[in-house]
Formats: structure tokens, C-alpha cells, sequence
């Protein structure tokens, strides 16, 4: 297994551990393009989640200013808290699976 090999696979499994910092890292270090393009895919995959939950809150709080009825702001509410945690975890697990598919694969 090879350096880069290692660093494009953990720059998804960063998700664990240092999300945003590593890829960032690894993107602006690397001299290999390949690594650099994972790196900066990892990246986004790692910032999405936060850029779907800040637009779907605020999503939340402009149906709550417009509707202005306490009970149907929160039915919609629950419907997107659980739109945003379906669609993050599918984000983090697919991180994983990213960066377990690169370290185990013969080439990336």
C-alpha cells in the first residue's frame, strides 16, 4: 500500500477524526493530483452536511415566521430534522465507504 493510497483513503475517513482539517491538509500538501483531487472531494463531502442543515434550519425559521401557527411549524420541523438526519448519515456512512473502497482497492 502505497503513501498516497493511504492519504486519499483517509482523507474520507477523516470524518472521524478531523473533518475539514485533514482533507484541507492534504489537499494544499500533496503533489500528486490524484490525491489532491480525493483530498478536495472529501472535502466537500465533509462541508455538505453542514451547508444542508444550516439552509434546512433556516428553511424552518422562515416557514415559522410566515405561517406563524406554533403546531404546523413543528410538524414541518420533525419532517425536515429528519430529512437533514437521513441525509447526513448517509453522507458520513458514504465517507467510509470512500475511503475503506480506496484503502482496499488494488489502484485508485
Amino acid at each position: 500500500m502505497n503513501g498516497d493510497k493511504v492519504l486519499s483513503g483517509l482523507s474520507y475517513i477523516s470524518i472521524l477524526f478531523a473533518p475539514i482539517l485533514f482533507p484541507i491538509a492534504v489537499w494544499l500538501l500533496s503533489s500528486n493530483v490524484a490525491v489532491q483531487s480525493h483530498a478536495k472531494n472529501a472535502l466537500i463531502l465533509h462541508i455538505l452536511p453542514t451547508f444542508i442543515t444550516i439552509g434546512l434550519i433556516v428553511v424552518i425559521g422562515i416557514n415559522g415566521l410566515l405561517m406563524q401557527d406554533a403546531q404546523a411549524t413543528g410538524m414541518v420541523a420533525i419532517v425536515l430534522i429528519g430529512v437533514i438526519a437521513i441525509l447526513d448519515f448517509f453522507l458520513y456512512i458514504y465517507n467510509l465507504y470512500k475511503g475503506i473502497k480506496i484503502l482496499v482497492s488494488s489502484n485508485h
